[in-house]
């Protein structure tokens, strides 16, 4: 049955007034209900009453305003809340609230917080106090609630908990102490930093982990500190509990009481030693380049292309013939291109536009001088801004002249080749190594005196004499291995004619010296065979010279066309050569046996020069790798290398051993590059039965801590490549890992001197060591240590 309702709780209309007329109040009673009202509405908490159906009798204004609302005495249940929530905040229904289980239930309800919603949405968190009331017969006949707004002190503690949160996750090392410089906290961040734990460190004072040098410092930022300054960003070093010397950023702020007094001082130590040898790398690389850029007679621009400043090195200034004391702009270089080719630096440009990259090869004409055209190659960066608006450009001028020069030497060279092929009626071949396909010269189909269509080398094999099939397929596979080949052999014709033909030949490689591709001529020698066998050898080695040189040559001149940063004294020497002996043949056509010694030259220089720009080229990218560590198993790289050079093992009879190797975080690439050059170094200079042996160990703390370069706290591995070669001196176990160094003839050993200075340049990248150990006839050891997890 509803109970009779309440009016909320005000003063009655008989109000006895001031308490002076209490004593002319009739009814004790009342009196005592209207002091108690009185109170309760007086009361800074909120409470309000329920009869024993649940339905609201009473409330104060606290909790009115605590709704947010004023509910209608006696037609409410439970609340007066518009909405309520548990504190994970799900709905909380209204017989299911504090008032509802205190009245059904008949007890006290303690620690049972919740969450009210306002009709604004603002939500406060609650905690009631609900209490019934019982009859003589103990039967509940109502209850009252106490709610305590406690929003305050939960918006404290979840802010104390985030900033305690902050603190011991942060990177940085947060440190207070007081103006007497004791410690008073220590986060796990400056335990991880400096090496000491915050037990050590609370109560102590903070120059224990200032250098002696810097003593000094730290009275000056107490002055500070007392004065209320805030210190940013200053930098200085800190020692570890190792002993170790960091790189510190310090910023440090005056801590204030309640009264605002500056009681003591909150420090973040930041640890920027990695970003100090990271810059100071970058000064180094940036040297590096510029002396690069010097060495390779290189001119450089920056243009800042919003307010058109532009400013240029010596060396470009020189290049279009002005005086490095000109004030030049970029459309001084526009303006000095030949008109029949300014086009081509407009369309670049345009193109440039769009991709960033600016590069072309035009005429210059030079003002007031003897040879006024030159030719230049421009390789410019474009940058732009948000927007896409471009913001500076930034390039690289070289002269190619000379380049240029020689190229149309070649192109007089191959045109002049080309006349030669055709007098000599030689017939032409590119083999196809993977598909078997042939691409054959119509004086190719005349010799072998068939009318195909399309050529291959099983069909060869057909029209190969029955008796010479054995051996001319080993003469393939031997060239298959050494790059070279060279046979005679007997053919018989569809009209079944036998002729002699010599077969000269060159294998191309891929990347990872798999042949695919045989290129080649064939030449019909049955009648030399019968007239002159000795003029016939003296005519076909001439041949072979000419087309062998002609390979090399156009190699050489598309390597050329490549390579515009990286030019040198190693690369610029067989180039010098091939253009002096190149013109001595061209002086002497007539003369057989001059033109054959110095087509060997041209041959041997082409081919260095060829062999230098590979392995240099190498070496640069590995500067620019965009390639990222990942995990890597030495032991799949091991077996790809060694399937790379199985050909070459085989052919030498070598042995390899091994150890099981580790898995590492490493770049898989150049870690392939890193044991192919050491395993071809090892077949290169082991004059007989090479046998390499390869082990891997794990290194002890201890053997760690003999390396100065090595961190202590990371793993390592421990590989060892022994090799039964000629071997060095112990003396030049540095000078190998140096760019363009070689110990031995190169007539005697090919090589270029950069495969070890890649080998250091890759073991660098890994953040590991190699040194190598020898002497001479006995083998050499090289031992390359490299991080298991690389940070």
């Amino acid at each position: 049955m509803k109970s009779k309702e309440m009016p909320q709780l005000k003063r009655p209309n008989n109000d006895p007034g001031p308490p002076g007329r209490r004593e002319r109040m009739k009814n004790p009673v009342e009196a005592a209900t209207i002091f108690t009202q009185q109170v309760i509405q007086a009361l800074p908490a909120a409470v309000y009453t329920c009869d024993a159906d649940g339905y609201i009798l009473s409330y104060n204004e606290a909790a009115a305003s605590l709704w947010g609302r004023k509910p209608e005495p006696g037609k409410e249940l439970w609340s007066g809340a518009a909405k309520m929530y548990t504190m994970d905040g799900k709905a909380l229904p209204l017989d299911q609230s504090s008032m509802a289980i205190a009245i059904q239930e008949g007890r006290e309800i303690q620690d049972a917080a919740f969450i009210i919603e306002r009709p604004d949405g603002t939500r406060r968190f609650v905690l009631p106090h609900p209490k019934p009331f019982f009859n003589a017969a103990g039967k509940v006949t109502g209850a009252v609630n106490i709610l305590a707004d406690i929003t305050d002190q939960k918006n404290i503690e979840g802010s104390n908990g985030h900033f305690a949160a902050i603190v011991e996750s942060s990177d940085d090392a947060i440190i207070s102490k007081t103006l007497e410089s004791i410690v008073t906290s220590w986060n796990k961040s400056a335990e991880r930093i400096f090496g000491y734990t915050a037990q050590e460190m609370i109560g102590v004072s903070i120059t224990k982990i200032v250098p002696p040098d810097r003593l000094d410092e730290e009275p000056e930022i107490l002055e500070r500190l007392k004065r209320g300054e805030r210190i940013d960003h200053f930098e200085t070093k800190r020692l570890t509990k190792d002993g170790r010397l960091l790189d510190i950023s310090l910023s440090i702020s005056p801590v204030k009481n309640s009264k605002g007094v500056i009681i003591g001082a909150s420090k973040i130590a930041r640890d920027i030693t990695a970003h100090k040898k990271a810059e100071q790398q970058i000064r180094e690389s940036e040297e590096r380049l510029r002396l690069a850029i010097e060495s390779a007679d290189l001119g450089s621009f920056t243009w800042n292309m919003q307010d058109n400043e532009f400013n240029f090195s010596e060396r470009l200034a020189d290049i279009y013939g002005y005086p490095s004391t000109n004030k030049l702009s970029y459309n001084d270089l526009l303006e000095a291109i030949d008109d029949d080719d300014r086009h081509i630096a407009d369309r670049s440009f345009e193109k440039a536009l769009q991709t960033s990259v600016l590069k072309y090869e035009v005429r210059i004409i030079l003002p007031d001088t003897y040879h006024p055209v030159h030719w230049i190659r421009l390789n410019a960066k474009i940058l732009f801004d948000d927007k896409q608006a471009p913001l500076k450009m930034q390039g690289i001028v070289l002269d190619i002249t000379e380049q240029k020069e020689a190229e149309q030497r070649i192109k007089d060279s191959e045109e002049r080749l080309r006349l030669a092929v055709e007098a000599a009626e030689i017939g032409l071949w590119d083999l196809d190594l993977i598909t078997g396909l042939t691409i054959t010269s119509p004086e190719h189909k005349k010799i072998m005196g068939h009318s195909k269509e399309q050529w291959s080398r099983l069909l060869f094999m057909q029209y190969v004499h029955p008796l010479d099939r054995s051996w001319v397929e080993h003469a393939f596979q031997t060239g298959l291995i050494t790059g070279s080949l060279a046979y005679e052999t007997r053919i018989i014709r569809e009209d079944q004619s036998e002729r002699w033909i010599r077969v000269n030949g060159t294998t191309v490689y891929d990347k990872k010296q798999n042949p695919v591709r045989m290129i080649g001529t064939v030449l019909d020698i049955t009648d030399q065979k019968k007239a002159n066998d000795e003029l016939e050898k003296m005519v076909l080695a001439r041949t072979s010279e000419l087309l062998t040189s002609n390979s090399a040559l156009e190699k050489s001149n598309h390597e050329l066309e490549q390579y515009a940063y990286i030019a040198s004294h190693d690369l610029q020497e067989p180039l010098r050569k091939i253009q002096t002996f190149a013109n001595m043949v061209k002086e002497h056509l007539n003369d057989s046996q001059f033109t054959e010694k110095y087509f060997n030259k041209i041959y041997l220089s082409a081919k260095r020069m060829s062999t230098l720009i590979n392995e240099v080229l190498n070496y640069s990218r590995l500067t620019k790798t965009g390639e990222q560590f990942q995990k890597t198993d030495l032991n799949k790289v091991l077996k790809d290398v060694l399937s790379d050079y199985e050909l070459l093992i085989e052919q030498k009879q070598a042995t390899v051993t091994y150890t099981n190797l580790p898995v590492i975080k490493g770049i898989p690439l150049q870690l392939h590059q890193l044991f192919a050059n050491l395993i071809s170094n090892a077949l290169k200079f082991s004059e007989t039965n090479p046998a390499i042996n390869i082990t891997a160990t794990m290194l002890l703390p201890t053997e760690v801590a003999q390396y100065p370069k090595l961190l202590e706290d990371y793993e390592y591995v421990k590989l060892v490549f022994t090799d039964n070669g000629i071997g060095f001196e112990q003396q030049y176990a540095e000078q190998i890992f140096i760019i363009f160094q070689r110990l031995n003839n190169i007539r005697a050993y090919s090589g270029t001197g950069i495969g070890l200075a890649l080998c250091k340049k890759i073991v660098d990248h890994h953040d590991g060591i190699i040194t190598a150990k020898s002497a001479p006839g006995m083998g050499a050891t090289f031992t390359i240590i490299l991080p298991v997890n690389h940070w």
